[in-house]
């Protein structure tokens, strides 16, 4: 019984987590002569929910890609993707950004007591045409 509660500790621990990817690829975004696309963004926060209602574990947005959650917090919000992704635009000098792009999936395991909800954002970053 013990090795059981901690493997399933363990898997959600692994499984809250808040990451983002960046590629050098954009699609169908229209450039104004100013600012020229350089690259899109995707960012996804999720996390463990007992009941649908009460956070187990979540992602931690204060270290994305960081393969740290955080316990009985609920964490998966749009308001900490858009954190993640200021803080993103910041580090690579984005001046604005274009296809802003939310949603929240739901998924329930277990006979509707866990539940995993996951917060996704994208978008495409901008900078000033003469930077490099």
């Amino acid at each position: 019984m013990l090795r059981t509660a901690s493997t399933i500790a363990l898997a959600l621990t692994l499984a809250g987590c808040m990451t983002f990817r960046t590629t050098e690829l954009w699609h169908d975004v229209n450039s104004d002569g100013s600012n020229k696309p350089f690259m899109t963004v995707q960012i996804e926060n999720s996390g463990w929910y007992l009941f649908d209602c009460i956070p187990l574990v979540c992602g931690n947005p204060a270290k994305p890609n960081g393969n740290s959650s955080r316990w009985f917090s609920n964490t998966v919000t749009l308001q900490n993707n858009l954190a993640v992704l200021d803080g993103i635009m910041e580090e690579y000098g984005a001046d604005t950004l274009s296809n802003l792009d939310s949603r929240e999936t739901d998924d329930f395991y277990y006979f509707f007591i866990l539940y995993r909800r996951a917060c996704h954002t994208s978008a495409v970053l901008f900078r000033d045409g003469d930077q490099k």
